[in-house]
């Protein structure tokens, strides 16, 4: 129902703007009508669109807005106040030209929280070479058009200014278009900005030739802007180009090197040469246009030099950070140790100022997919297990790093999650080579801990099994035979090994080793062997698994059978031999 209601939106917005634009072309003299309808129409879809899909971020879309509205005052006093083919008034050209600004918002605003467009040097090539494009337009296309039509210097600066802010409107949502495949909603909006160069460019040559008449090809390119930029909002597609993306998000694509700087020095370059060029052919006769393009090129080169002085001072920084997290993972002596390293590096290596949140998770490795398993990637926090997403959910994007037993995650914005991805990734491939480092010294030395408790008990009395988490057993000395007349099979437990009826005393001694201390638990049991017989032993039990060459529960069994019937005997014998038995013993002889 809410797909059919957008649809009968957009065809009862098209209609609206067909009627108006026909009001415009077959009625000359109510353009100013026709243009406030056309602007407010426009405008009116924007926030129509904002207030229906509501996009995660609606401030570049009420400067789109704002923009439409300022064009529409512009175009509403100049068909109010001038008559057909005459100059604009002065309030006329500050509201266009109050457009642009307003337009550089919205776009400032589309590119920079847009979650595509992550590497700003593309747009900064694109921009440099349209200003070329438009200076080499306007010097040799452009303005000797305009020269035969009796322009004034200040009538040029205001076609230029126009020109040039549609080209650098039209570079940027080109980008747009580039950078969200498939997108209509980018798409209407680059074609605005083409129907705004070719309406100023149509309006330029009119304005040379004498005139500009009303319904000509300006005024239709002019509609074209209004209905592309409006149509664009009431489209579910707008949303996307503030929203986080709701797939994996992979690095974006090393460009190839020195082209793009190459190619930002030869449009910074062409200024001057334009400039030599009329110089030496009979004077310089667009001066400011010339000094205005070789400014914008300018300062795009000093910013792409910024950005890339940036970034080889954040590669140094995370290139000291990578060899001192090397150093401390070589030395670290356990997992804990491990994840505080990890943590220190991830904080040195994201941007100073970056909010974030760091998770070292080693308790669901065996309950994460394969793919959580795999290459480190970027992702919604809302793809992560529930356990840790809850707890990031102030964050939008998740960095998921695989270690040797864990997985590392940390949550940051997405654009400073591309910076420090790949330093991140080395950071994990160390700590995983440090945990498998860690798990495979405790392995040996257990196997050498297990060696020598066999060596030392082979030939003691005393049984000794050693437990796993799961109360399997991992050890035992080869004289449990002799005690409880049973050899364990392989992954037996202690429960498995005692008869049913001693299984729950058994539990009970087992769990009160839990909460003791390191000298263990005492106690006595009785245990059933499989021929019927049973056997008294003394057992100690203690709780050893923080201990790096146990890692377990040690349990030592003694047999106290004989014991403890040779200790009954002598007392039996003692009682016997006093006079108090001697005198029971002589009344039963005597009545028996």
């Amino acid at each position: 129902m809410g797909r059919l209601d957008g649809r009968r939106l957009l065809v009862g917005y098209a209609v609206l703007m067909a009627a108006l634009a026909g009001l415009l072309f077959l009625r000359p003299g109510l353009n100013s009508v026709a243009w406030a309808g056309i602007g407010l129409l426009a405008s009116g879809a924007i926030v129509a669109g904002i207030v229906r899909v509501r996009p995660p971020r609606s401030a570049p879309w009420w400067a789109l807005a704002a923009a439409l509205i300022a064009m529409m005052l512009g175009d509403f006093v100049y068909g109010l106040v001038a008559p057909g083919g005459a100059e604009p008034p002065a309030l006329a050209q500050l509201a266009y030209l109050a457009m642009f600004p307003i337009v550089a918002i919205a776009l400032i605003g589309l590119t920079r929280e847009s979650v595509f467009l992550d590497d700003r040097s593309r747009l900064l090539d694109l921009l440099a070479l349209g200003t070329a494009g438009l200076l080499a337009g306007w010097v040799f296309i452009a303005s000797p058009r305009m020269a035969g039509g009796g322009m004034t210097a200040a009538d040029w600066s205001v076609q230029a200014a126009f020109s040039l802010g549609d080209v650098i409107v039209l570079v940027v949502t080109t980008r747009l278009v580039t950078a969200t495949p498939r997108n209509p909603s980018a798409v209407l909006l680059a074609v605005g900005a083409a129907a705004m160069l070719l309406g100023d460019a149509a309006y330029g040559v009119a304005q040379a030739d004498g005139g500009l008449p009303p319904g000509g090809p300006a005024d239709a390119a002019y509609v074209l802007l209004y209905a592309a930029w409006g149509a664009a909002a009431l489209l579910p597609s707008m949303a996307r180009l503030t929203a986080p993306p709701t797939g994996r998000v992979r690095p974006a694509r090393e460009p190839v090197g020195g082209l793009g700087l190459a190619l930002l020095l030869t449009c910074v370059a062409f200024a001057p040469l334009v400039l030599l060029v009329q110089a030496l052919t009979g004077g310089v006769h667009d001066g400011p246009v010339i000094a205005a393009a070789s400014g914008i090129t300018l300062v795009l080169l000093v910013v792409r030099l910024s950005d890339a002085a940036g970034k080889h001072a954040g590669a140094l920084r995370r290139e000291r950070a990578l060899r001192e997290a090397g150093t401390v993972l070589v030395g670290a002596a356990d997992a804990g140790q491990v994840a505080d390293a990890v943590r220190a590096a991830v904080r040195t290596l994201l941007p100073d100022g970056t909010p974030y949140d760091i998770v070292v998770d080693f308790s669901l490795t065996d309950l994460l997919p394969l793919g959580e398993l795999s290459a480190p990637r970027i992702q919604p926090v809302t793809g992560i297990p529930p356990l840790w997403s809850e707890r990031l959910a102030e964050h939008d994007h998740v960095l998921v790093c695989p270690l040797d037993a864990g997985v590392l995650y940390v949550a940051a914005p997405r654009r400073d999650l591309l910076t420090a991805l790949d330093a991140v990734s080395v950071v994990a491939g160390q700590a995983a080579l440090a945990l498998a480092r860690i798990s495979l010294t405790e392995a040996a030395s257990r196997r050498d801990s297990d060696d020598y408790l066999r060596a030392v008990t082979e030939h003691a009395g005393d049984v000794v099994l050693v437990l796993d988490d799961d109360q399997r057993i991992r050890y035992t000395s080869p004289t449990v035979a002799d005690l409880l007349g049973i050899w364990p099979t392989p992954f037996a437990t202690l429960r498995e090994i005692v008869a049913p009826e001693d299984r729950e005393h058994v539990r009970r001694t087992v769990e009160r080793a839990d909460t003791a201390d390191r000298d263990g638990t005492y106690d006595l049991w009785s245990l059933r062997r499989p021929d019927g017989t049973r056997v008294l032993v003394e057992v100690i039990v203690r709780d050893l698994r923080d201990d790096r060459l146990v890692r377990g529960m040690v349990v030592t069994l003694r047999d106290v059978t004989e014991q403890r019937r040779a200790e009954h005997e002598v007392l039996r014998r003692a009682f016997q031999d006093t006079p108090a038995a001697q005198n029971r013993d002589s009344s039963s002889r005597k009545f028996h």
